[in-house]
């Protein structure tokens, strides 16, 4: 059965039990909210040549980057929609945004954690108009080192909204631009390279992941299945971003010594120990450190090695929120939260009004260390779900695009082994279907002691984690998420 975009949302919605409107209190409050730019006490940063850096079809701008050089060192600024100065604590539309945790993206259509007034309006930084912000002002040295940080309240106003597709491989824009802006730009390429140099050092983990990239018909069908590539002006903003995460969770660490982090549990010695088997072909020494091993591993593999980035990210832990600071293992940072996108992420707004708190001296405040880990335990959960819902997005639209590959042979790895089959990923398309011991060569299999690999009772066939095999499409079903294959002989 063929499904198209509507289809499929719908069903997903209704699945998940997503949110799909306002309620009138809330749009109405959102659309009360009335803030005099011109008013409020803070710095004025409008003569700054800041610029939105986001994709394509972006609508709601959380923030925007300027950077200087000084001699060898760099001033980096990054302003990140002030949403706390419209969302006050326990008001309609904070309860709202507690109850979404997180802005929802399927392919052309988005679920937002906040009225559209607020996401794409007042919010929103918007070229040529005045926001108020509150901005991570941090200094590095040649080296990229951060060497101090502070934060505070200003308003902007972004020159300009530039586009990561308008970039080149360079990081040079394809338009013109006004000096300023270009040395700006100049500016944020260096120091990318600089921290880029810096997370390897620390041995911080690269993952390499393709997202699906779905070219969809005027009615919503998939008409080609692509993969979007990893852009170098991604990259800067994304180096910008983990910068101002950084220095935010230091801030909140130091200041208030409370903090809704971002953490990333080690993963577990068996899964390393099955990785250095597979990948080096050696096991899991007490001798290394699990950063020291992983790393070596992340060294041998290549972007485009499918099969080994897949094993990888299976091995990870789920990165979380928690106000019991274990570090973020991924990263290799000690202190890390999120900071930078309030308008989509719940968490975000947290860590700014805790923040403000600080700024304004606030002596009496409205948190507990219980009532933030709450909040942290409910952005987890909901950030799952807004995972997951995606995904399954992508699955029925992409399982209902594979009925036209019934019977072809297909290009495959298992990624997972049950006492009833194997999970196969497709390459060509990077979604998996099921391989039923049925289909198997005639045997009677079973699972091995450590869940790796099937073997069969007469003939002693295996068929293990990561093994490669050719296999064929015999039916599908898109809302249920299912491909069932066979072994192609």
């Amino acid at each position: 059965m063929k499904i198209n975009l509507k289809t499929a949302i719908n069903f997903v919605i209704d699945q998940n039990q997503l949110p799909t409107f306002f309620s009138s209190k809330v749009l109405n409050e959102a659309q009360s909210v009335k803030i005099e730019i011109d008013k409020l006490d803070r710095k004025n940063l409008s003569e700054l040549p800041f610029v939105t850096i986001d994709g394509i079809d972006a609508k709601d701008f959380d923030d925007a980057v300027y950077c200087k050089q000084q001699k060898d060192n760099f001033n980096l600024l990054v302003a990140i929609a002030d949403v706390s100065l419209y969302v006050k604590q326990n008001s309609c539309l904070d309860k709202e945004a507690y109850i979404r945790g997180t802005s929802i993206y399927f392919p052309q259509y988005v679920i937002p954690m906040l009225p559209e007034e607020l996401s794409n309006n007042l919010c929103s930084l918007k070229p040529c108009e005045m926001r108020p912000v509150l901005v991570a002002d941090i200094k590095l040295n040649a080296a990229g080192e951060i060497k101090k940080y502070s934060f505070y309240q200003a308003i902007i106003e972004s020159k300009i909204r530039l586009c990561y597709e308008d970039f080149n491989e360079e990081f040079e824009y394809k338009k013109n631009l006004g000096s300023e802006i270009k040395n700006s730009l100049k500016n944020l390429k260096k120091l990318t390279t600089l921290r880029l140099k810096k997370k390897i050092a620390r041995k911080a983990l690269n993952f390499s992941t393709k997202a699906h990239k779905l070219d969809l018909s005027k009615d919503g069908y998939v008409k080609k299945i692509g993969f979007g590539a990893s852009l170098k002006s991604q990259k800067v903003i994304e180096e910008c971003m983990l910068l101002a995460n950084e220095c935010a969770a230091n801030f909140l660490n130091i200041k208030m010594k409370m903090c809704p982090y971002r953490i990333h549990e080690e993963p577990e010695e068996t899964k390393i120990d099955h990785l250095m088997k597979l990948v080096l072909k050696r096991s899991f020494s007490n001798k290394a450190s699990k950063i020291d091993q992983l790393h070596l591993i992340n060294s041998k593999v290549k972007d485009d090695d499918m099969l080994t980035n897949s094993l990888i990210l299976q091995a990870m832990q789920r990165a979380e929120y928690s106000t019991n600071n274990i570090g973020h293992f991924g990263l290799q940072l000690s202190s890390y939260c999120h900071f930078t996108s309030p308008i989509r992420r719940y968490p975000d707004l947290i860590a700014h009004r805790l923040i403000k708190i600080i700024l304004n001296k606030e002596k009496v405040f409205n948190f507990s260390e219980e009532d933030l880990e709450e909040i942290c335990i409910n952005s987890s959960q909901l950030e799952q779900r807004a995972e997951n819902a995606s995904r399954q997005i992508n699955q029925i639209l992409i399982i209902s695009f594979l009925e036209k590959y019934f019977g072809e042979r297909l290009k495959g790895f298992v990624v997972g082994v049950t006492e009833f089959g194997l999970f196969v990923n497709l390459e060509k398309f990077q979604i998996s279907g099921l391989l039923h011991v049925s289909e198997l060569k005639k045997d009677r299999y079973f699972l091995s002691n450590n869940g790796n690999f099937l073997y069969g009772e007469k003939t002693g066939t295996k068929y293990m984690m990561s093994q490669r095999l050719n296999v064929v499409i015999v039916g599908t079903s898109p809302l249920e998420g299912k491909i069932n294959l066979k072994l192609d002989n």
